[in-house]
């Protein structure tokens, strides 16, 4: 059922969209609000991947004795 709202909503957006590049007054509002999303869209995708967080310490690092 997800899958038809996603087809369906995707659907819609499209409609809209050729109906919005006709009005010669939208097309710059639409390109800016595709590209805000997008760049918003790339953005949160790196925060939740964690872009440049630093490697955990390997687990055998911790079990060597270091005394000499």
């Amino acid at each position: 059922m997800k899958d038809v709202l996603v087809a369906g909503a995707a659907f819609v957006f499209g409609w809209l969209m050729s109906k919005t590049w006709q009005d010669p007054g939208c097309r710059l509002g639409l390109t800016i609000f595709l590209v805000l999303t997008a760049v918003m869209g790339l953005t949160f995708a790196l925060a939740v991947v964690g872009h440049g967080r630093p490697d955990p310490a390997s687990p055998d690092d911790a079990d060597e004795d270091t005394r000499l």
